[in-house]
């Protein structure tokens, strides 16, 4: 219904400024005019690196808020996350959900550093990519009776690379684009 009025309006526009350009037949052609340069989305790395905290801890949020619900309705982190981000992690919540598993505790970040900022990305291209430690020293898996399931030698930090685009309501606040796993040298 959207693309159809966008399109009846544009029509209009069209056909009115037709019927008004047969008007002035001797009217000289408008000059180009600059337009004005697109304004960045952060204006200093402080200020996406502070989205990118806020943005990262929500999804943080969300997905252990799904997990501690042994994976029940993990549309939930379409909130939080891209569509794609969301397909990337699905298949994780419904095997934590097939098997009966549920977490307990809060997952936590440190070390956040940006790694690029983009002044005019691409639609589909990253706005911010930051450098994280995740640390799950405080979550645990358990099974349907509560025992736990995690390795006793599970590492409790992580590196990763975690990317953020858009998400389209009006606010443009960051969602969760990508998070792979960081396999240079060491930085948590």
């Amino acid at each position: 219904m959207r693309t159809s009025f966008r399109l009846a309006a544009v029509t209009l526009v069209i056909a009115v400024g037709l019927s008004l350009g047969g008007c002035a037949p001797d009217a000289p052609a408008p000059k180009p005019t600059a337009s004005p340069s697109a304004t960045p989305l952060f204006a200093t790395d402080e200020e996406a690196l502070a989205a990118a905290e806020e943005a990262y801890a929500a999804y943080q949020a969300m997905s252990d808020a799904i997990l501690m619900d042994g994976g029940k309705a993990p549309e939930r982190l379409l909130e939080v996350a891209t569509e794609e981000q969301y397909e990337a992690e699905k298949a994780g919540i419904d095997d934590i959900a097939a098997s009966g598993y549920r977490s307990i505790g809060a997952t936590k970040f440190d070390s956040m550093t940006i790694q690029m900022r983009a002044e005019r990305p691409a639609p589909d291209d990253p706005i911010v990519t930051v450098y994280v430690c995740d640390n799950y020293a405080d979550v645990d898996v358990v099974d349907a009776s509560g025992n736990s399931v995690v390795a006793p030698d599970r590492p409790d930090r992580f590196p990763r690379v975690v990317a953020f685009g858009a998400n389209m309501d009006p606010q443009e606040r960051l969602v969760v684009a990508s998070i792979d796993e960081w396999t240079g040298k060491a930085f948590c």
